[in-house]
């Protein structure tokens, strides 16, 4: 029992590696999933036109599908930082603490729950309702503290409450409530790996089930393939008698070299997925746009901007992105980054769709990346800060060839972003329109909705300032339209402005709304 546990130094070994290479990689799967599910529910899913957006999402699947849960036991940061916080309390704080077995097998389905809420709230009430709750967010920025406590903090207290339960009981999370684990419990039974575990050649010991991760009853079973096995093969090292063993198509396989074959199958299929996300975009098939829930309609307004070439900064995950931001004849036309403070994974997944996206529309109006929204946000406020000195109401002309980015951002470090970037990854944004000081009165205003029906919105303004909007009438379908209504109004008086963000899933009535205040107000 004394003897150095090979498999699980590796297993080590990968998690850190994992975690410092791909510290996104299960945030952005389960995103992903968000996505395809939105997409579905809307009718406009497409899996050959949206895979590009959807690589980690696939490869992740089709490798747990495949091979089990390695992913989870072998390569998933937030279940190994579960292990690390389990590993300190027991060998450094001896902290044990055994849970019931049947309130055990109870709990475990407290994480279905968690996966349906979370996609019929975020589908049908929009991303906005769960705004800054979310523990994921908050364990990739936990080094910025500050933005944390402002705009997480709902998410922070979830996460802190997660690590205390991690500090009890081995995997607290992954347990009872991963929503990304319910899935993969359902589809990891089909994969081509088991643990076998002959009861006539088993004793009383049960050495395996108390050293079970997942707080499987092992003692009861001859055979376990997938569910609620994460494949860390400890059960395997522990076994004193070596009855247990890792099966592959219906043969015993060395542990080690089964661990080894898992984690070269990822590596492939995850190389595939990227390689085959290249060639549908090369080719055309489909397209490298950012894919949300959402389609921004086509009647953005674009701004008229005086030729030069201009720098912006805002925050993105984890520190300030800088922009630079090419104007030729009035239009923009190139975005390049600068520097950024921002995780890689992130950022590369978000930089050339969003920049693609601006020039094409000719507008900051674009959709977040899923997955990405931290950083898609730092890229457009960034935009939006340097498009700020190109417009021609406004600015000085600068010149193409020798503007000085210094110069162009020192004023501007420190303004801060029009969006915060506490906005959830199905959230999109809407152009930066800021109001000015009304003449009181009540005024009406129509706009274009869900299905091209008129939207008609009265707005009363006091004071000054927008005081209440009411819908006179429109013709939007009503699950759409009631969904939004309050979340987009009560935006709109709050921020004093319809700089707000659409609800995911109903981008066209949010329009609709958005932009028949507009219209009420260009009459106040």
């Amino acid at each position: 029992m004394g003897k150095i546990k090979k498999i699980q130094i590796l297993r080590h070994i990968i998690q850190i590696i994992l975690f410092l290479l791909l510290p996104g990689l299960y945030v952005l799967t389960f995103s992903e999933l968000k996505t395809v599910y939105e997409m579905i529910i809307n009718g406009n899913f497409s899996f050959i036109q949206a895979f590009p957006s959807l690589m980690e999402f696939a490869a992740v699947m089709f490798f747990t599908i495949l091979m089990g849960r390695f992913f989870c036991g072998w390569l998933c940061a937030f279940g190994a930082y579960n292990d690390w916080i389990y590993l300190m309390s027991s060998k450094i704080f001896k902290m044990k603490f055994k849970v019931n077995e049947k309130v055990d097998a109870l709990l475990k389905y407290v994480k279905y729950i968690v996966l349906l809420v979370l996609l019929i709230v975020t589908v049908n009430m929009g991303s906005l309702v769960l705004e800054g709750t979310s523990p994921w967010d908050v364990f990739g920025q936990i080094t910025d503290l500050s933005n944390i406590l402002s705009s997480l903090l709902i998410g922070f207290i979830l996460f802190i409450l997660i690590t205390i339960g991690a500090f009890f009981i081995e995997r607290f999370f992954c347990r009872y409530l991963c929503p990304l684990g319910a899935v993969f419990a359902i589809i990891s039974k089909i994969g081509i790996v088991k643990i076998n575990k002959p009861s006539d050649k088993c004793g009383e010991c049960r050495i395996c089930t108390n050293n079970c991760s997942m707080g499987l009853n092992l003692y009861k079973k001859e055979k376990i393939k997938g569910g609620d096995c994460i494949n860390c093969l400890k059960c395997i090292e522990v076994c004193p008698i070596k009855n247990t063993n890792v099966n592959v198509l219906g043969e015993d396989v060395n542990a080690t070299l089964a661990s080894t074959v898992a984690l070269a199958t990822f590596v492939g299929v995850y190389g595939l997925t990227n390689l085959g996300g290249k060639i549908l975009t090369d080719t055309g098939i489909a397209t490298s746009a950012a894919v949300t829930s959402s389609v921004e309609d086509s009647t953005s307004t674009s701004q008229t901007y005086k030729d030069g070439t201009y720098t912006g900064s805002a925050s993105g995950f984890k520190g300030t992105t800088k922009i630079s931001v090419t104007i030729a004849n009035g239009k923009i036309s190139s975005i390049d980054t600068v520097s950024k403070q921002d995780d890689s994974s992130y950022y590369n997944k978000a930089e050339s769709k969003i920049s693609n996206s601006i020039i094409s529309e000719q507008s900051t109006s674009v959709d977040t990346v899923s997955g990405a929204t931290y950083s898609s946000k730092g890229i457009i406020n960034a935009v939006e800060n340097a498009l700020s000195k190109a417009k021609n109401s406004t600015s000085e002309v600068a010149s193409s060839s020798t503007t000085d980015s210094s110069e162009a951002t020192s004023s501007t470090e420190n303004s801060g972003s029009t969006t915060s970037n506490s906005t959830s990854a199905e959230s999109t944004t809407t152009d930066n329109t800021t109001t000015g000081t009304y003449t009181d009165g009540t005024y009406t205003g129509s706009g274009t909705g869900f299905k091209g029906g008129t939207t008609k919105i009265s707005v009363t303004v006091a004071g000054g300032k927008i005081s209440s909007i009411t819908t006179v009438s429109n013709e939007d379908t009503p699950k759409y339209y009631s969904r939004v209504e309050s979340t987009i109004t009560n935006s709109i008086i709050s921020e004093q402005s319809t700089s707000v963000d659409t609800v995911s899933g109903a981008t066209y009535s949010c329009k609709g709304i958005i932009s028949a205040v507009e219209n009420a107000l260009s009459k106040a």
